[in-house]
């Protein structure tokens, strides 16, 4: 997934994120990150019997975690390690563990397996976005 190529999020849902996203550091401090999460995923419903969009929610919440990352390099204070130690990100492994999934874990190493096991996927990444947009809020840029 890291290649941005957006397989089951549409250009137009990515450009609404992009927006919300915008919004929320203009507020700058106005608006929690919770209810900034909540319009982002309002943005992504799930319908019942159609996996794509449970597919197309993991690949939204990354693309939204994606550029809050950006945004905050973009400042030019914090790399990416500095981001992980400061926001407290755990690895996919724990979140794993934590959701009891019963995939095998031998497919979800990585950032790039947020697909093989989605449900762990929405678990991190909720968790992901609400961390890193508090230190938004700390280095806007």
């Amino acid at each position: 997934m890291r290649e941005y190529e957006l397989r089951y999020l549409n250009g137009d849902v990515a450009t609404k994120i992009s927006t919300q996203l915008d919004s929320f550091v203009a507020a700058a401090g106005k608006e929690k990150p919770e209810a900034f999460f909540d319009k982002i995923v309002a943005l992504l419903p799930i319908e019942r019997m159609d996996a794509d969009t449970v597919r197309r929610r993991v690949e939204g919440l990354y693309y939204t975690s994606e550029l809050i990352f950006k945004r905050l390099l973009a400042g030019g204070k914090m790399t990416r390690p500095d981001i992980v130690r400061e926001a407290g990100l755990k690895p996919l492994s724990h979140f794993h563990y934590l959701t009891g999934s019963r995939e095998p874990k031998n497919i979800v190493l990585t950032r790039d397996d947020y697909l093989n096991d989605p449900t762990t996927a929405l678990v991190k990444l909720k968790d992901d976005i609400l961390s890193v947009s508090v230190l938004l809020f700390k280095n806007p840029k």
